[in-house]
């Protein structure tokens, strides 16, 4: 049913694992629709109780595929961009993110909308939108701030630098780091506890925690996407993105 991604289902817990290992999991326009696809299936089936999201090859993802940031694709991916954090955002059950070696651009974007991290301490972090010469987009301009706050964020938001696991768990960014390896384990055990309390009062508590912004997110992360477009489509930015492709 799914082409870049795999979906399991067994004992409430829904797994979602990105399944493009060749290169490291990059989100191309199909991973995007999967993703988005499968975390509605999941959210809407009777049959789950907890969803987990990973990557295949225990790494979680390099972010965007570069690649579709060049000639007639990036209206598309910015539609797919928005979509899927909307979809994040409205999820009505726990999300959890068991995440290993790599979490670029959308990689680290999407944990802001999982309401628990699990990280290996191999991990490394990075938002680097602004060395590809655009912006912002997940709703990380409101989002990271509102986790690690204002100068951390314009901090990483701005300098596109790589933070490790160690970082993440001192912000908040994560629950919990583990050894290589063992991130999925970890996320299973963290819904496995969760299986344990009744579902309404989680979706419940979720609703609560969350309401103050919910609404905001689509807005934010439009205003984003509308920056983001006008910037990829200077001489400068293109330039940019063309070479690191010729350099990968």
């Amino acid at each position: 049913m799914y082409q870049d991604i795999t979906l399991t289902i067994e004992n409430r817990i829904a797994h979602l694992q990105i399944n493009r290992p060749e290169c490291l999991n990059a989100i191309r326009i199909q991973t995007y629709q999967d993703i988005i696809a499968a975390l509605k299936e999941a959210d809407q089936s009777d049959d789950v109780s907890i969803i987990v999201l990973s990557g295949a090859n225990n790494a979680f993802t390099a972010g965007n595929d570069i690649s579709d940031l060049v000639g007639d694709q990036p209206q598309t991916l910015m539609a797919c961009v928005q979509e899927i954090i909307e979809t994040s955002n409205a999820i009505t059950k726990p999300l959890i993110a068991a995440v290993e070696k790599v979490a670029v651009g959308i990689g680290t974007t999407i944990l802001l909308h999982c309401d628990m991290v699990v990280s290996a301490t191999n991990t490394r972090f990075r938002v680097p939108f602004a060395n590809l010469g655009v912006c912002p987009e997940g709703a990380s301009s409101y989002m990271l701030e509102r986790n690690v706050g204002p100068k951390v964020a314009a901090e990483l938001l701005m300098t596109g630098r790589f933070f490790n696991a160690e970082e993440a768990l001192q912000w908040g960014l994560v629950n919990q780091t583990c050894e290589k390896g063992e991130a999925i384990d970890k996320a299973m055990t963290l819904a496995k506890e969760l299986l344990k309390q009744p579902l309404p009062s989680l979706i419940a508590t979720k609703r609560l925690m969350k309401k103050d912004y919910i609404n905001l997110i689509p807005e934010v992360s439009q205003n984003e996407l509308n920056e983001f477009v006008a910037l990829l489509s200077s001489e400068s930015t293109q330039g940019r993105i063309k070479a690191m492709l010729k350099g990968a």
